[in-house]
């Protein structure tokens, strides 16, 4: 088959990036492995295209057009137009940079997120993975929700239906979805998100010596849905009581503030032992695992929450808050401590625990994580491509 991704965020554009593209740059190298083509179609910086994993990749990095955000700085309009904006224009750039390839090379399947896949299905068979829309984030963040939100939701309710399928890493956030949009309860399939190999492998290979380093660490976007103000005053009391704790925020700020409006700047450690090292590599993340003593997730909301899974092939014990897709995830794994969400005073009380209690060995919690393995959750979307693709030459 000859797949094409298409996103905002380039699995292959930023070593350090969270969230579309981590998923893309752990899936895309088994796919390939599994004998299928594959061509990613990206908003980037600068316009490029270029080969990734040995060849066998073919990227198009391009630039999308950006007028929604200048309606953003616009009194009244600021609430209702530039989400829905954006998905119109965004739409239009990806069908046409991805027809224009299409034209002298067929393509298969598509795979996209919600936003920027309105006209894809005219191209080819469409598959939208759905990664957390706007609307859900400020629901669960607390932020109020503006015509904006509301008619982009609209939009990627109809970009959905024109879909063969959509998946979701997670049972929760599907439920969610099926409830809102009143689908039939078997509309989403259920696919996790994968570990990279290069990880996976890296936590099987390794084994602690005994000396940790008193961190708890945190890994991916700094932003309001994460929980981060939660973790901010919750390293605080924390550090009254044990000084020698030192959080790490490996990760990109997106923030309502500048990091100095939290007594953080970057790489510098605060006076309340916190340190925010900016986004890391895959080379320093594994390096992150492996120095850290306890591994810490406050999200408000998440879809499945890939990080904790990481940081629990590293043998690390984990505190999270109890939000549905991170239970769904590693619930079981008796690594883990749930806390309410938005509760600081819990979770600095559950991280002293953990920081001192019963660590789990490394090889017992990577036997615990296989089913996230890049090869296996690569099994399950090609099986699910290759069903679309009988669906749709049936129907034609």
């Amino acid at each position: 088959m000859h797949i094409a991704f298409v996103t905002p965020e380039s699995p292959y554009g930023d070593a350090a990036a969270c969230g579309v593209a981590a998923y893309l740059r752990a899936l895309i190298p088994a796919i390939c492995d599994a004998g299928h083509q594959v061509t990613v179609f990206a908003k980037a910086n600068e316009k490029r295209d270029f080969l990734a994993e040995d060849g066998r990749v073919c990227l198009h990095h391009f630039r999308l057009p950006s007028l929604h955000w200048y309606s953003s700085k616009i009194p009244v309009v600021r609430r209702l137009a530039p989400l829905p904006w954006r998905q119109l224009e965004w739409s239009r750039e990806f069908y046409r940079r991805v027809a224009r390839v299409a034209a002298h090379d067929k393509i298969d399947v598509i795979e996209s997120t919600e936003t920027g896949s309105l006209y894809l299905a005219r191209i080819a068979p469409l598959v939208i993975r759905l990664h957390g829309s706007e609307l859900t984030f400020r629901k669960h963040s607390g932020t109020p929700l503006d015509w904006s939100v509301k008619w982009n939701d609209a939009l990627e309710a109809r970009a959905c239906r024109r879909a063969y399928a959509v998946t979701s890493p997670s049972r929760s956030q599907a439920e969610e979805i099926i409830a809102r949009r009143r689908w039939p309860a078997d509309s989403i399939k259920i696919i996790p998100n994968p570990i990279s190999a290069r990880l996976f492998k890296a936590a099987g290979e390794f084994h602690r010596n005994g000396n940790r380093e008193r961190i708890v660490l945190y890994t991916g976007r700094l932003a309001p849905v994460k929980g981060i103000e939660t973790l901010l005053t919750a390293a605080r009391l924390v550090h009254e009581k044990d000084p020698s704790v030192r959080f790490v925020l490996a990760g990109p700020w997106q923030m309502p503030q500048a990091p100095e409006a939290y007594g953080l700047r970057l790489s510098e450690i605060s006076a309340n032992g916190i340190q925010w090292v900016g986004p890391q590599n895959r080379s320093d993340l594994i390096e992150w695992y492996k120095r850290a003593e306890l591994f810490v997730m406050p999200s408000h909301f998440e879809s499945f929450g890939i990080s904790v899974v990481e940081a629990l092939a590293f043998g690390l014990p984990v505190v999270a808050t109890d939000v549905s897709g991170l239970k769904e995830a590693v619930g079981t794994n008796p690594a883990t401590s749930f806390v309410s969400k938005g509760n600081a005073r819990e979770m600095s009380e559950a991280i002293i625990a953990a920081i001192s209690g019963i660590k789990t060995e490394p090889a017992e919690a990577h036997r615990s994580i296989q089913n996230f393995s890049a090869v296996r959750v690569a099994e399950q979307t090609i099986k699910l491509y290759e069903s679309v693709l009988r669906n749709s030459t049936n129907a034609n």
